[in-house]
């Protein structure tokens, strides 16, 4: 047996542990204060998956490769109207259009809870 299958025998061993004492400690407390006072609840050990071949992620979720095309537009926000500092705020945009970018960028910003933008710092194409 390889150290690998050791740790990951260890790692099941010691999480199926934790479950049972987790699930003893909810019995008590509601047999002691009630099942309605309870807040916590029991956990039930996770099925045994039958060992697979690793799947390939797929194409739609390739990460950093997801967007081909598209701006990065960063913006300097402020909360406040008379606020002394600028804060950059990042936005990765789609659209092929420098301006549709822009305009999607403020709107992200304005929903994040930025009502002011001071201007636009930096547009880069991906």
């Amino acid at each position: 047996m390889t150290d690998l299958q050791e740790l990951e025998e260890a790692l099941l061993s010691s999480r199926d542990e934790f479950i049972g004492q987790h699930n003893r400690n909810v019995e008590r407390a509601q047999e002691q204060f009630g099942k309605r006072r309870v807040a916590a609840k029991k956990i039930d050990l996770p099925q045994q998956q039958p060992d697979k071949a690793p799947c390939k992620p797929s194409k739609e979720a390739s990460g950093a490769e997801a967007y081909k095309t598209g701006h990065v537009i960063r913006l300097a926000v402020r909360k406040k109207k008379m606020s002394l500092l600028d804060e950059i705020f990042e936005y990765r945009s789609p659209k092929i259009s420098e301006l549709e970018a822009r305009l999607d960028a403020e709107r992200a910003a304005r929903a994040a809870g930025y009502p002011v933008i001071g201007y636009v710092h930096s547009i880069e194409k991906m």
